[in-house]
């Protein structure tokens, strides 16, 4: 009860208008009935300001704790309304609701559902509901199960895990804002990723330098050919990508390579990389 009162006092001192606070403390006490809790939800964006919201340490502290990569600038006061629904409802029962809302709702409702899944008492009962959810196509939905979401981090087996990072590869979607994308790498994902990068070359097409971060801790002698490619690369992100990759990795060609290299280009951060291509895709 702790997080959902403390969200709840941040709505309610940030309703500037009386009369719409003694709507939502009204519509919360009768969620009990699910006609109740879908109306109220689908109401919010009508009576509840999207403004930003003066946050105190305690709910920062509780939302951090959960996910460290809360970031109190991307949610506003309807946003911090409908997570005090969601967190309203009891265990037992919001499943079941959440998966049904889910069925109805707009993409800026779903945003905010897969933003606070994480945050519910029993995250747990969540799992194939979101991992269906990055099935979809719209990338603000995308974005809010994958970019600073402790969800997948936390819950994802590895199946579910490879099949997020590929298709956010896939959609140009920031890899450096998947939480834990270095802790969990695996040999399974570098070697669908060795695939999917033969094919983009195939075609003619390029591959997001930010892809190569997987590979660290699993080249092998066909990957190893393909960063030598991308060190060779006409982006200078790509080959500071490639070689990166090979100064991470504990591979003796890969080490013996470097040592060869006259001029290697200069050293940047993975999320540097990052920024840098995220930056060039959205220009």
């Amino acid at each position: 009860m702790y997080l959902v009162n403390k969200v709840l006092a941040i709505c309610l001192g940030n309703i500037n208008d009386p009369d719409i606070a003694t709507w939502f403390k009204e519509k919360l006490s009768s969620i009990d009935q699910p006609s109740a809790f879908f109306l109220t939800f689908g109401m919010i964006n009508k009576k509840i300001e999207r403004v930003a919201v003066q946050t105190d340490a305690e709910l920062l502290a509780a939302l951090t704790t959960i996910n460290p990569a809360f970031d109190k600038s991307t949610w506003t006061l309807d946003e911090y309304c409908r997570l005090a629904l969601l967190l309203s409802l009891p265990p037992e029962e919001n499943a079941q609701r959440i998966k049904t809302l889910l069925s109805t709702s707009d993409i800026r409702e779903q945003v905010i559902i897969y933003k606070s899944i994480q945050y519910l008492t029993n995250p747990e009962a969540f799992l194939l509901t979101v991992i269906d959810g990055i099935r979809t196509n719209m990338v603000d939905v995308f974005d809010a199960i994958t970019a600073n979401n402790s969800y997948p981090l936390r819950f994802f087996e590895e199946s579910s895990w490879n099949q997020m990072v590929l298709k956010s590869i896939f959609m140009e979607r920031p890899i450096f804002k998947i939480l834990g994308v270095d802790k969990r790498r695996n040999e399974k994902l570098a070697l669908i990723l060795h695939d999917f990068v033969h094919e983009r070359w195939s075609a003619h097409r390029p591959v997001t330098p930010e892809l190569w971060r997987m590979m660290v801790g699993h080249i092998n002698a066909d990957i190893f050919e393909d960063l030598k490619k991308a060190a060779n690369d006409s982006s200078e992100l790509s080959r500071i990508a490639a070689i990166k990759v090979m100064k991470e990795s504990n591979f003796d060609e890969g080490t013996n390579w470097l040592n060869s290299l006259k001029e290697p280009p200069a050293d940047m951060s993975w999320d540097e990389i990052g920024l840098q291509v995220l930056e060039k895709n959205n220009n």
